[in-house]
């Protein structure tokens, strides 16, 4: 009898469910967050909250008719004082565990220190370090204020960074945790930049953060952006895009390329020579040579590929160290392989050391397929 009383017993504890479960409809998921700077003295911090809609049309907390989101921007003089405040304008409490994008004006960025803008993020044991972390030139809470059809403007940011494996036009994306990293370190890097086009949201270049500041110090173009891949070997593969003699276009497939950097630092002197080496083929040419796929005329190709990627270090390299005095490129990684002794006592100053560095560099481009033609 005991025995069935304890079956019994054990089988309606079973039956309770999840005590502490909660129904979705009763939680404010946060998928969005944009910094902004404030004209208020008091309150210099203008903060953009993105929440999913989980309520019906006519409900108190719904949002907007046609939007899958609902915006709340407040001014304060913390994150935590502003999500806060938050609180007395919804109905449910707020959950930072979806969060998916962090958006941080230029303006906010090169006046306070990063880490400062961030640490609430990084203390709360709620919000993960996953989230994408993106600089814009323009007002965070208008990126987030985009209304793209069918998208959540958080999400859809998010998912942007899908192709960073196909394209050599933007850098890879910096996670929360990524970027915390780098912060600890002092160490300088590149985050995306992030611009509104009419009724969608697009990545255009990216900001440089300078490490030992952990301020936003400027921007990189496209183009720009594509000399960081090569030099850092970051990207995975894309298109590259020359013209010939004739000023006709071409277009190289990359399939997969590789970069090495071979440092060298001898009596106080700090040398650095890149080699790049690229594989692909011709996925579009505009001249009538194009016609006539010779192995002179392929050489011809590949030595101005070669001289096209070799054009668009030369840019960004006398950008970053005559301008930015910052390695982005993480040729720090190589010189601490290299040289871990000396590295040790130059890494606090290490972007001082990068900017008088002499940088070599040598684009080797195969084409290994020149595709079908029409004769």
């Amino acid at each position: 009898m005991k025995r069935k009383l304890g079956v019994c017993l054990f089988a309606l504890l079973l039956l309770c469910g999840c005590w502490d479960s909660s129904d979705i409809e009763d939680m404010s998921f946060v998928i969005g967050f944009g910094i902004d700077s404030s004209e208020s003295e008091q309150s210099p911090i203008k903060h953009t909250t993105q929440i999913a809609a989980t309520k019906k049309k006519g409900e108190q907390g719904a949002a907007p008719q046609g939007r899958m989101y609902q915006d709340f921007t407040l001014e304060g003089r913390s994150i935590q004082d502003i999500l806060r405040a938050l609180s007395l304008q919804l109905p449910y409490p707020v959950y930072t565990d979806h969060l998916e994008s962090i958006i941080i004006n230029q303006e906010i960025a090169s006046k306070y220190d990063l880490s400062i803008l961030l640490d609430q993020m990084l203390r709360d044991n709620v919000t993960r370090l996953s989230p994408l972390v993106v600089i814009s030139n323009q007002q965070a809470s208008d990126i987030l204020n985009t209304n793209i059809d069918g998208e959540i403007p958080s999400s859809y940011i998010s998912s942007i960074f899908e192709n960073e494996t196909s394209t050599l036009k933007i850098i890879p994306g910096v996670r929360l945790g990524k970027l915390a990293a780098n912060l600890q370190s002092q160490k300088s890097f590149v985050l995306p930049n992030v611009k509104k086009l009419k009724d969608t949201v697009m990545v255009d270049g990216a900001g440089v953060v300078k490490g030992k500041e952990r301020k936003l110090v400027g921007f990189l173009t496209i183009k720009e952006v594509e000399g960081v891949n090569w030099l850092s070997g970051k990207g995975e593969a894309g298109l590259l895009e020359f013209k010939d003699e004739r000023d006709n276009t071409i277009v190289y497939e990359v399939q997969n390329y590789k970069t090495k950097v071979k440092p060298k630092y001898q009596n106080g002197n700090l040398t650095f020579h890149v080699q790049i080496e690229a594989q692909g083929w011709i996925t579009e040419d505009w001249s009538k040579s194009a016609h006539n796929m010779s192995e002179h005329y392929v050489k011809d190709l590949e030595r101005l590929a070669e001289e096209e990627i070799n054009k668009l270090v030369t840019g960004v390299l006398d950008k970053l160290q005559q301008d930015y005095k910052t390695d982005v490129v993480n040729f720090s990684d190589s010189f601490r392989i290299a040289y871990p002794k000396d590295y040790k006592a130059m890494k606090k100053n290490w972007d001082d050391y990068f900017s008088k560095a002499d940088v070599s560099y040598h684009a080797k481009v195969k084409i290994i397929n020149t595709g079908d033609i029409v004769k």
